[in-house]
């Protein structure tokens, strides 16, 4: 992560703390945290700046039910949580991409970000998200009746938000997992389950009942109790759930995040034939789609509604009135519908293109760690990449109680090599050892090898006895044997040799890196004392 001057990093971790506010009815104040996110992001020309910016503003966005500023906001923004590897607000920008394009009723391409979310999640273990991502893809399912998939998304849902609970904070994963079961209790009544939907309902309480200090979301979990007791014929319960909802009715502001529950909590109503509130919700939401020119899916669906229910009300003025109010907005917002719908389309394009530029992104990240982290003459990872492996797997051996082995190798006389024939075929020779090395890499298991420097070469071995250890090294000495001199070394023969010194046990949580390598070097030391080409294999040496 990049570094900034101190009002930056204020700013951006203000940005952070008063991300919550958008849950609120105080969420139009968060727009000036974002835009002064943006003042800075400009400033810097800081490309991880601008990727945090269009994820707030997106968020703030989709808050104020301004769908198509979310979207707009959630393209740029990938563009640049891609360039700074910022996986997690790829995933999470999807998710929201996903709920938007579903409120503006274009659930095709609702289905490709929830599915490209938790591809991200899955690839990076954000189990939060991928829960979050899995339990909306279930809720559209429901919507279009397909309750088969709903289920399955709805399992999978609940499987990450558990998971979750382990690096989550208790909050997220108690609001999380009570909005899942909410929302595949409204699935199981819808196909008949009410035992399994009233299962559901007695978690969500049990749930509550266990953590009385953390606050929850009152208008969607009770509007769910109560579609669940008016379905199980216990109407009394079923309206003192309704009024404990009605207390934070100000959350179904944020339509966008809460559709599903504003349609069951109108329908409770309509079910106890309280037409005149039910006539009063939706007055209120269609004056707000009006106020917030919303998709025509979204005022449709609420239009449609108040249409029946001055139809029951045998309101003959009002459903004359509403209906030719309809047919007018089927035209004028029809229009705006089919640019939303435009501009998801473009989306899509646009969508293609982030994929194609981030395959480019990740084929060009690897080309470069690959070459950090390789020698460029012999291709073998360098000493720093097998530093980092040799410490990870050394951490591993000791958790699990495995052999762990470090062994170091040069060649011998190779100063003379260079000296004799020069370093142009010194480097050939280096190639050539190096390529053995490969090679056992590629038939063992559980084998890495590295150039540490000069003629210099290191290997690990893990999970190995003595005995294939052994093998290994008497297979690289024969091996040498191909790799001929132009005349004869200071051994006797005509080809490269090899000092091998291997220090191999099972290793103590006292025991460090350095401890196998300082032994390794002794043994090789012993191996040249000897005569060379041979290698030998110990276990500690503290002399």
């Amino acid at each position: 992560m990049e570094r900034f001057e101190p009002e930056i990093e204020a700013c951006v971790a203000e940005v952070k703390e008063r991300f919550p506010m958008i849950f609120t009815p105080l969420y139009r104040q968060f727009r000036r945290y974002c835009e002064k996110l943006f003042e800075y992001a400009a400033r810097e020309q800081s490309d991880y700046l601008f990727a945090l910016a269009y994820f707030y503003m997106m968020e703030y966005y989709a808050s104020d039910n301004d769908c198509v500023n979310a979207i707009s906001c959630g393209h740029e923004g990938i563009k640049y949580q891609l360039a700074t590897q910022e996986y997690e607000l790829v995933a999470r920008t999807y998710n929201v991409l996903g709920v938007c394009n579903f409120v503006m009723g274009n659930f095709t391409k609702a289905v490709d970000y929830y599915l490209s979310s938790i591809d991200y999640s899955k690839e990076y273990r954000f189990a939060q998200i991928h829960g979050m991502a899995a339990s909306n893809l279930a809720d559209l399912f429901r919507y279009n009746n397909v309750y088969e998939r709903a289920m399955f998304y709805y399992a999978e849902a609940e499987e990450y938000i558990i998971k979750s609970g382990e690096a989550e904070t208790k909050e997220t994963t108690f609001n999380n997992m009570n909005c899942m079961l909410c929302n595949k209790g409204y699935c199981l009544l819808n196909i008949g389950k009410i035992d399994e939907a009233t299962e559901c309902g007695e978690r969500i309480i049990d749930n509550i009942y266990k953590n009385p200090d953390i606050p929850y979301v009152q208008f969607g979990v009770h509007t769910f109790l109560a579609t669940l007791y008016l379905a199980r014929d216990e109407r009394s319960k079923a309206e003192f759930h309704l009024g404990m909802a009605q207390k934070d009715f100000h959350q179904s502001d944020n339509y966008t995040d809460y559709l599903d529950d504003i349609r069951a909590y109108i329908q409770v109503y309509m079910d106890l034939e309280q037409y005149d509130e039910v006539t009063r919700i939706l007055n209120y939401f269609i004056k707000k789609c009006e106020q917030d020119n919303a998709s025509f899916f979204i005022y449709s669906m609420f239009m449609e509604k108040r249409i029946r229910c001055a139809a029951i009300l045998k309101d003959q003025v009002g459903y004359l009135e509403y209906t030719k109010c309809f047919l007018e907005s089927y035209w004028e917002r029809g229009i705006y519908n089919l640019e939303a719908v435009v501009q998801a389309e473009s989306a899509h394009n646009e969508h293609k293109r982030i994929m194609h530029m981030q395959k480019e992104i990740t084929e060009q990240n690897e080309k470069l760690m690959i070459k950090s982290n390789h020698d460029a003459l012999t291709g073998l990872p360098n000493r720093a990449y097998w530093h980092s492996y040799a410490e990870d797997a050394l951490a591993k051996a000791i958790r699990n109680g495995t052999t762990f082995g470090v062994e170091i190798l040069d060649i011998d006389f190779f100063k003379s090599v260079n000296d004799t024939y020069g370093h142009i075929d010194g480097d050939h020779y280096l190639v050539h050892v190096a390529d053995a090395l490969s090679s056992l890499v590629q038939e063992n298991e559980d084998v890495f090898a590295a150039r540490y420097g000069g003629d210099e070469f290191v290997l690990v071995y893990t999970g190995k006895t003595d005995e294939e250890i052994c093998q290994m090294m008497a297979h690289l000495k024969s091996n040498m044997e191909r790799i001929a001199l132009p005349g004869t070394s200071p051994v006797g023969v005509d080809y490269i040799t090899l000092s091998q010194g291997c220090c191999h046990c099972v290793p103590e949580t006292k025991n460090r890196l350095w401890d196998y390598l300082a032994t390794a070097d002794k043994l090789l030391y012993q191996v040249k004392k000897d005569g060379k080409n041979n290698y030998k294999v110990g276990r500690w040496i503290t002399e």
